[in-house]
């Protein structure tokens, strides 16, 4: 097993820690803090109607002999004011035919089918069902209630009435109508991260005198050493080298600082660039970020880098860079636009599920759903690097007549340097 000192980066990027409030509301509800006043909707006997326009459904897989999942609900122009409501319906052959039942969902703590949980904080966790504005640090907790679900084609048409009460005051809230017209953007939750798995690559090769595939395969390994995950992606470019991705706060990066070649004068490193005429530019350690979905299981590196205001396509590939000056002189593989792998899993479940929990509690806690996008980011636009002026200092840069690609020990006698 390779093993690795350090994880990079001091610049970790900047999460969407939107329900990581749950846990700073559990602890308000201890501290009773009867200072925070703020309404979501008005009760009495003549409510508003509270209308969404964006439904986020998280499949957690089987609980109880039924689907279980997280229903989100917000308004496109705030998602911080919403409705999370966790509840039960039919469950499917697989994640890819899941879907809400239409029909009438009742509250209850059964899990049984088309019913929802009341809101509660249960050994520490936050479950159930609950109005949230994280802008005014509030929470409803929901207690009663119905829901109606409607489908014509694709449209959705999601109708509740609901009473709950404060969770931090205890006030009760009553007369709660909650409306929602629309599509439902569905999201598995029951393994978005990658997994062991053959590959096979699709990009398209830039060093156009001597082209790189454009199609190879190789081996995509999933590795955890204590605190730190990575990834591991061998035979990139064909070229028998392994690279390696790193798994920080949920996201993926390409790791740029571990080396994963070498011969007598050069060490390689897997970096990002792009072409300015007749030039090969390489990045200083920036974040690279790659998608990866999981519907798709398509581990995706395309990007663009702007540099002086105008954009470039992103390239990834192993730079060679020379022992004792540090400088780019060569390459060990062609750098390479639009990359894409086509992860197949060395062994798949054909059913979607959660076999070893018992409680709603359980599954959350495995599935770490109180943390806003802790898994990797599913279907975000491709990563874009802009280069500042001090940036410019440290981009090396080469003639494209000049590259020639190097051979290195991977090449010629399969020998991986260690990540570390």
């Amino acid at each position: 097993m390779k093993t690795k000192n350090n994880i990079l980066n001091n610049n970790q990027p900047l999460k969407n820690v939107r329900y990581l409030m749950f846990w700073i509301l559990a602890f308000m509800m201890v501290s009773c803090n009867d200072n925070l006043e703020v309404d979501i909707t008005p009760g009495g006997s003549n409510p508003t109607q509270v209308v969404y326009n964006t439904a986020e459904c998280t499949y957690f897989g089987a609980l109880g002999g039924n689907a279980f999942f997280q229903l989100d609900l917000y308004h496109s122009s705030d998602s911080n004011i919403g409705l999370i409501m966790m509840g039960f319906c039919t469950l499917p052959n697989s994640f890819t035919s899941f879907k809400l039942d239409a029909g009438t969902y009742h509250l209850s703590e059964n899990g049984t089918l088309r019913t929802f949980y009341p809101g509660m904080i249960e050994d520490g966790t936050f479950i159930g069902t609950c109005l949230y504005n994280f802008t005014t640090n509030k929470i409803i907790f929901i207690t009663s209630g119905t829901m109606t679900v409607s489908l014509s084609g694709n449209t959705y048409t999601i109708d509740g009435i609901f009473a709950g009460k404060d969770a931090i005051t205890g006030v009760a809230e009553d007369e709660v109508h909650i409306r929602f017209t629309g599509t439902v953007d569905y999201i598995n939750g029951t393994n978005p991260d990658p997994v062991n798995s053959s590959y096979t690559a699709t990009a398209t090769p830039k060093w156009l005198s001597t082209p790189g595939n454009r199609t190879w395969a190789g081996m995509f390994e999933s590795v955890e050493s204590g605190n730190d995950k990575w990834y591991e992606i061998t035979n990139w470019g064909n070229d028998n080298i392994t690279v390696y991705c790193d798994q920080v706060d949920g996201e993926i990066m390409i790791d740029n600082y571990t080396r994963v070649d070498y011969n007598e004068n050069y060490d390689g490193y897997f970096r990002v660039g792009y072409i300015d005429g007749e030039y090969l530019n390489l990045l200083p350690l920036v974040d690279y970020f790659v998608n990866y979905d999981p519907s798709t299981r398509i581990l995706d590196f395309t990007g663009t880098v702007t540099s002086g205001g105008r954009q470039y396509e992103a390239l990834v590939g192993v730079a060679a860079y020379h022992k004792t000056t540090g400088n780019l002189e060569s390459v060990f593989s062609d750098f390479y636009a639009d990359v894409k792998l086509q992860l197949t899993p060395v062994s798949t479940s054909t059913r979607s599920t959660i076999q070893r929990s018992t409680s709603v509690t359980d599954v959350l806690k495995n599935t770490h759903v109180t943390q806003r996008q802790s898994t990797p980011v599913i279907g975000s636009k491709p990563t874009n690097i802009v280069i500042g002026e001090s940036d410019k200092l440290a981009i090396q840069k080469i003639p494209l007549k000049e590259i020639k690609i190097i051979n290195g020990v991977s090449q010629q006698h399969g020998v991986q340097p260690q990540k570390k």
